[in-house]
């Protein structure tokens, strides 16, 4: 959530660092500083090679991404903004081909998102076809990412940081102008969109997995919005608002479907292979994680405790 909070805020300051970058310059000095950060901090915990090698590798995909939304920083309308979180749908869907694990907060979550970008936004006059850029841009990231396994976080994020600096001066057509008077832009923009960011993503989809990590886009909606009150009005459509906190809160809930046995015990294939013949483990049935709580859920029974006397509730 804090990614996707912090992408949010980095829009409308995109917005105003256009005024006085362009935006292959804006990027490149970006990039350029998070590079420069990123070196410092891996120079006392270590380079993992291999992982700035993949981090290169996922640069292309970056730059194209980077660059569409300093594009359309501050002017983002309800298609580009509905159609680029339409991955969720497809991701969905993988995740459930996958896994055969159907999970209802999945589709509550991405029903109440959609919902809520198709009230709060007016007018679609987008591009339709930079929306689905976007949001073929954003499933494929998503998922390779998803198939990483064992990279350092930090070392993916610098190798994508380099390479994204490299193809942003190559492509650039005029000359590299710092403009000393506004260096803070691209020092903020290279820590909030940039260093911070990925980081928390890359560590959130291996944790968390692509789906819940996405699913937190609704606070990249309302963090941009609230970020950008001094610039515009805030739209004022309380059923939107409702939704999307509705999309947010869901995220916490644990409402997966398992595979029922017999007596309502869950069957889990897999453990100990003895003889080649997989073991099969029957737990009892739980719809709430308690080996992972999210903040939201430790919140609530610590409130559900406290004004029951901590008495045992069946």
């Amino acid at each position: 959530m804090l990614a996707s909070a912090l992408w949010g805020v980095s829009y409308p300051l995109t917005y105003l660092a256009l005024r006085f970058y362009d935006a292959g310059q804006l990027i490149a000095w970006t990039y350029l500083f998070s590079t420069v950060s990123l070196m410092i901090i891996l120079a006392f915990k270590g380079l993992n090679g291999r992982s700035v090698i993949t981090g290169l590798a996922l640069s292309p995909i970056n730059y194209v991404m980077v660059y569409l939304y300093t594009e359309l920083s501050g002017s983002v309308g309800g298609l580009t903004a509905l159609v680029s979180t339409g991955y969720l749908i497809p991701l969905i869907l993988i995740d459930y081909l996958a896994r055969r694990n159907f999970n209802i907060k999945y589709i509550i979550s991405t029903i109440t998102l959609l919902a809520g970008l198709y009230l709060l936004f007016q007018g679609y006059d987008d591009s339709i076809y930079v929306a689905v850029a976007l949001m073929v841009l954003n499933l494929v990231y998503a998922l390779a990412l998803s198939y990483i396994n064992n990279a350092d976080a930090l070392s993916l994020v610098f190798g994508q940081s380099i390479g994204t600096l490299l193809i942003s001066i190559t492509l650039l057509r005029n000359a590299v102008m710092l403009n000393p008077q506004y260096i803070y832009y691209p020092l903020v923009l290279a820590l909030i969109g940039n260093t911070i960011p990925y980081t928390l993503y890359t560590l959130a989809i291996r944790e968390l997995g692509p789906v819940e990590t996405s699913l937190t886009a609704s606070m990249e909606t309302i963090s941009s919005l609230i970020a950008s009150i001094p610039m515009q009005q805030i739209p004022s459509n309380p059923l939107a608002w409702t939704l999307l906190i509705i999309s947010i809160l869901s995220i916490s809930l644990d409402m997966r479907i398992p595979n029922m046995g017999r007596h309502g015990h869950i069957l889990e294939i897999g453990g100990p292979d003895y003889c080649g013949i997989d073991v099969i483990h029957v737990v009892q049935p739980r719809f709430i994680n308690e080996d992972y709580q999210t903040p939201i859920t430790k919140i609530a029974r610590a409130l559900t405790f406290s004004a029951l006397g901590k008495r045992k509730v069946i």
